[in-house]
């Protein structure tokens, strides 16, 4: 019984950020994207609000947590309502009918959304982690009922990393204290849980900025990269497949047309924050992606200090929060782990480049990033909006690069365990790229087609 309240406690977050997705704006978007998006936003906002609780010393009580983060978000909602500058976008035509491209592009994700569910029920996907590190402190913060430093602060702890962002050890812990205990088995489902939420929400999320066809194959691929290597990279109940998850939904977000909209710009820095809050790499594409956006789409944004604002404010202030809590508790002050951030070995990059290639090609032959660069390499030369996702992928392998370099010994056998893993959101950004490209040769724009004669 525990076990399904533990699941059912997560729907809390959809409530929560429920306020956010209120703005006309997201009418267009469809029901499952809007659910969708409202959870995210919910758990980003959630999280945020059990990290001042910490900073204010207030033991993690579930209805307090949840009144703050629903009044939080209700601000923001309110934000976005004023700020938006635009009508709803129509994504369909009234009783426009699917495609067998459609059709075939959502077995094709489902298909992968079963094939994780099967794996993590079988055990098959479990990620070490999850007992070590992720489940652990999310135990132990229930047991608290808030970040426990004391127990962070033990030298037998020290691989839990006191530093380490909080999200997914908030929101464990708070569903943990609403179902009375952590659940190991609930914890792995999160994986399958929101790999089905992003099968739900992304042909909806995209068909804002490409055609309907483009869209379902292109949360196809997304879907079925992120099961192949998801399962092989043994990822259930880890960060992973959260950070992903956030950094999905955000970059799909400023791949629309409308991505110029206060309100949009607004979500996707809620959900960038989330990213950030996840784990350390997510603070990567949490600043690549909304200066890159600004950089080659100036014309979506009329103030762009107002949009950074918009989209970079929100993880500055969720993480302000958390180094807050750090210095406050004397825990951390800096994310660090292997000494100084210029303390590199550059002796080790022939094993760092060696290394590699053969860590992705062990999960899936290598075919969750062969496959979506194949299909930009047949697309052609990139336009403007696919360059957002690829750089933020660039900059992804580059921080990845240079944190192996830190390695004082040979970090072969660290690069073949963790960067399958560690690089999951790659091929979900090299896919997401194609939906940058605009809409289907020959098919017409809602807004274009709005606007023809008839």
């Amino acid at each position: 019984m525990a076990d399904l309240v533990w699941l059912g406690s997560l729907l809390i977050f959809a409530l929560v950020g429920a306020p956010v997705l209120t703005q006309a704006r997201f009418r267009g978007l469809g029901v499952p994207a809007r659910a969708v998006l409202s959870g995210a936003a919910g758990a980003a906002t959630v999280s945020f609000a059990m990290t001042l609780f910490t900073l204010g010393r207030q033991p993690w009580s579930l209805l307090p947590i949840t009144a703050l983060a629903l009044a939080l978000a209700a601000g923001l909602g309110t934000l976005a309502r004023r700020s938006s500058n635009a009508p709803p976008a129509r994504e369909d035509a009234p009783g426009e009918r699917r495609s067998p491209a459609e059709i075939l592009g959502t077995a094709v994700a489902v298909l992968g959304v079963v094939a994780a569910l099967a794996a993590t029920l079988a055990a098959a996907a479990t990620s070490p982690d999850l007992f070590f590190f992720w489940g652990a402190k999310a135990q132990q913060f229930a047991a608290a009922r808030g970040v426990d430093a004391a127990y962070l602060a033990e030298p037998a702890h020290a691989y839990m990393h006191a530093y380490y962002p909080p999200l997914v050890g908030n929101l464990g812990g708070l569903v943990s204290i609403a179902a009375g205990r952590f659940s190991w088995t609930s914890a792995t489902l999160t994986f399958p849980i929101l790999l089905a939420a992003l099968a739900a929400a992304l042909p909806g999320l995209l068909r804002g900025a490409t055609g309907r066809r483009r869209a379902s194959a292109v949360a196809a691929v997304v879907v079925t990269a992120l099961a192949v290597v998801g399962i092989g990279a043994s990822v259930a109940g880890n960060g992973d497949m959260p950070l992903v998850f956030f950094e999905t939904l955000a970059v799909a977000l400023l791949l629309r047309r409308d991505a110029g909209d206060p309100a949009v710009q607004l979500l996707a820095g809620i959900l960038f924050a989330g990213a950030a809050a996840t784990k350390v790499e997510g603070l990567v594409v949490a600043v690549a992606a909304p200066i890159l956006f600004l950089a080659l789409r100036p014309a979506k944004s009329r103030s762009p200090a107002a949009a950074a604002a918009r989209l970079l404010g929100p993880t500055a202030v969720t993480l302000g929060a958390w180094f807050a809590v750090g210095a406050a508790t004397g825990l951390f002050r800096e994310y660090s782990e292997y000494g100084s951030f210029f303390a590199l070995h550059p002796e080790n990059w022939r094993a760092v480049v060696a290394s590699l290639p053969m860590a992705l090609g062990s999960v899936g032959f290598g075919l969750p990033g062969l496959v979506p660069i194949a299909a930009l390499v047949l697309a052609g030369r990139p336009q403007r909006g696919e360059w957002m996702p690829l750089g933020s992928s660039a900059c992804l392998i580059v921080f990845l690069v240079f944190a192996y370099l830190h390695h004082v010994r040979d970090p072969s056998q660290w690069i073949v365990w963790s960067a399958a893993r560690v690089l999951m959101p790659v091929p979900v950004l090299l896919a997401l790229a194609l939906a940058g490209g605009g809409p289907e040769p020959g098919r017409a724009t809602p807004q274009s087609a709005a606007s023809s004669p008839r």
